[in-house]
């Protein structure tokens, strides 16, 4: 599956310490989310995204996640973001749809400072990787019932693997049916 990252996890020694071995089976490739723009937390120096009609965040398209791997960049995000699809644009200019984690409130905990990775980089990184890696050992759901994951996360995590169920089992002579319901559609 594919994830948009436009935060900390653009930093590849953070996307290790949050997606372990993952991070070798992952394609990523530049992509930009129309209709948002990206600012720095009202309470920390990580970032935010708010809806802005005219504003367009650069980021990137992981190609080849797993629902496993899904589930650890959830832990790793908190309660405070909740798992979406939304329509991205490739550096070819095709439009994808992708996973990625908006807040729950964006407007409610962040402020108007624009977010810069290399400042984030240069400021914060150490001590947030060190922070990381210790949070990310605490990680250890074993399905999507675990305690690891905020409810909404769990939520859109086992819809997805109904609906992956669900087209394993249509392609194999069953029933389908349209499993776009109740998502946001890019």
């Amino acid at each position: 599956m594919r994830v948009f990252f436009y935060g900390t996890l653009l930093d590849t020694d953070i996307r290790r310490a949050v997606l372990q071995d993952l991070c070798d089976s992952l394609t990523m490739t530049p992509a930009e989310l129309p209709s948002f723009r990206r600012v720095t937390a009202r309470d920390s120096d990580y970032p935010v995204l708010v809806p802005c009609p005219s504003g367009r965040v650069k980021g990137y398209l992981a190609d080849g996640l797993d629902l496993q791997g899904l589930a650890r960049a959830a832990y790793f995000e908190g309660a405070k973001y909740h798992p979406v699809q939304r329509a991205v644009r490739d550096s070819s200019g095709q439009w994808e749809t992708a996973w990625l984690f908006l807040p729950v409130t964006p407007r409610h905990h962040a402020n108007r400072t624009r977010w810069s990775l290399l400042r984030w980089q240069r400021q914060r990184k150490r001590r947030v990787l060190s922070m990381t890696k210790r949070w990310m050992a605490e990680f250890g759901a074993r399905s999507l019932v675990g305690s690891d994951l905020s409810w909404q996360g769990r939520r859109t995590l086992r819809r997805l693997e109904q609906d992956r169920a669900l087209a394993a089992h249509s392609h194999k002579g069953g029933f389908s049916r349209n499993t776009t319901r109740g998502r946001a559609a890019a």
